[in-house]
């Protein structure tokens, strides 16, 4: 495995609403990390630092976390809160993780071939943007890839329908339907016979008043 990156987090002393805001005015982002059988450690961290590693590595990525210069833990980001309407971050959520225990996390969805089928004039239909899966988290992917690129109107892509690799697992139904395609409906023909029906329409009148 190759060396993991190192996020750099202080303990955080006080824990009230007050402070997390404080913390935010200057660039932290209040946290904590969740432990299993352990106490969760209140935490705070760079923001500019965090979401710079969240871009680059992505949400599933397994974090070196070194606090107060000499505490190393492997985490990942399990959750990130924001307000509901400036969408601020508000805090974040490290999961301590054992490279021996089975995790759940929610792996994102990549198309491949979507351009191929819209060239078609199809439509592409996606049903969700993420999968549900388990596995040891040094085997965790960044992404799922799906290929669409021959399907046809009428076709679907189900969780049955998707190689996941080798020690993951889906956690959702094999037929939970991931996309369908559909052809476009014919807007300019029901025009028409919108049009033609106006146009009956009105010889009736005009014979009606003749």
């Amino acid at each position: 495995m190759s060396e993991r990156v190192t996020m750099l987090i202080e303990k955080r002393e006080k824990t009230n609403s007050r402070t997390s805001k404080q913390l935010r005015k200057i660039g932290y982002v209040p946290g904590s990390i969740s432990r299993k059988g352990k106490e969760s450690i209140s935490v705070k961290v760079k923001q500019e630092e965090l979401l710079r590693n969240l871009s680059k590595y992505g949400r599933n990525y397994i974090f070196n976390l070194q606090m107060d210069g000499d505490e190393n833990i492997a985490a990942l980001v399990k959750e990130m809160n924001y307000s509901p309407i400036k969408r601020d971050l508000l805090s974040v959520n490290f999961q301590e993780i054992s490279f021996t225990e089975e995790i759940k996390v929610n792996v994102d969805i990549r198309l491949i071939g979507k351009e191929s089928v819209e060239f078609r004039k199809l439509l592409v239909i996606q049903h969700i943007n993420e999968i549900p899966v388990k596995g040891l988290p040094q085997n965790i992917p960044d992404f799922i890839e799906v290929d669409i690129t021959d399907l046809n109107a009428d076709d679907k892509i189900t969780i049955g329908d998707v190689k996941f690799p080798e020690g993951i697992d889906p956690e959702i139904e094999a037929d939970k339907i991931i996309l369908t395609i559909n052809k476009p409906k014919m807007r300019g023909l029901d025009t028409a016979a919108e049009s033609d029906g106006e146009e009956d329409a009105q010889a009736e009148a005009e014979t009606e008043a003749e």
